[in-house]
């Protein structure tokens, strides 16, 4: 007699159903069960695998910070000056005009109009509507979106979009943005106001020659006079009075 013919397909082997049952079920053989596999093509399955929140490499290439804007730590020594919260001790207001000599200690602004020269070795800052007429020399940092003419020499400067200025630079650090306007000539480099030259290195300027000492002829001392020149010649004694 032949064997009975199934009337139900036999069930697949493999992972049972009772694998992905939840933690909530009655079943007390619940196991975890392995997250379901990644389909589809390549780009897709890697796009499932990405970071959260960023939709592709470009997205992610375009979240992070720069370098260059990144904060270096906590420590408070090295993050940059930024001159512009401190309070200048000096203003010249917008519609201030201001002629001569200035000598200030740390801090000046610069919003009207200042003509003249200024003595100090601390920052300055010009605003938009500020002007200059003089000569920079000596100053630590300057921040300069006005007008500058003449020469300007400090360790930091920076010319912002509305700056121009109408003479040489000499500083050590220079940032300008593309919109400014700078007619003279530049002598950017570590050693400024010195020069560098190719090879990077300091260029000492060449020591004055020393001027040739001139040989006067002295006289000579009474003491050294010769002894007929001491001899004066007699006058001849004076005739006796007539009787």
């Amino acid at each position: 007699m032949p064997p009975p013919v199934p009337t139900s397909k036999p069930s697949k082997k493999g992972r049972s159903a009772k694998a992905h049952k939840t933690p909530d079920s009655p079943d007390s053989s619940y196991e975890d069960a392995p997250p379901p596999p990644v389909r589809g093509s390549g780009a897709s399955a890697a796009k499932q695998m990405s970071s959260p929140g960023f939709d592709d490499d470009e997205d992610f290439s375009a979240r992070r910070p720069s370098p260059a804007y990144s904060d270096v730590g906590d420590d408070p020594q090295h993050e940059p000056k930024n001159i512009l919260e401190d309070v200048p001790e000096t203003t010249i207001g917008e519609n201030v005009k201001v002629t001569g000599n200035l000598a200030f200690e740390k801090l000046l602004r610069i919003d009207g109009s200042f003509e003249g020269q200024l003595e100090s070795e601390g920052d300055l800052i010009i605003g938009r509507s500020g002007t200059l007429v003089g000569d920079v020399a000596g100053m630590g940092e300057l921040i300069i979106d006005g007008k500058v003419q003449g020469n300007l020499s400090a360790d930091k400067i920076e010319l912002r979009a509305k700056a121009s200025v109408f003479g040489n630079i000499i500083c050590k650090s220079l940032t300008m943005d593309p919109t400014c306007v700078v007619v003279g000539q530049m002598n950017i480099n570590p050693f400024a106001p010195g020069e560098i030259g190719t090879d990077l290195k300091e260029v000492k300027p060449p020591e004055p020659e020393k001027p040739a000492e001139e040989k006067t002829e002295e006289a000579p001392k009474a003491d050294e006079t010769p002894a007929a020149e001491e001899k004066k010649e007699e006058a001849p004694p004076a005739d006796p009075p007539a009787e």
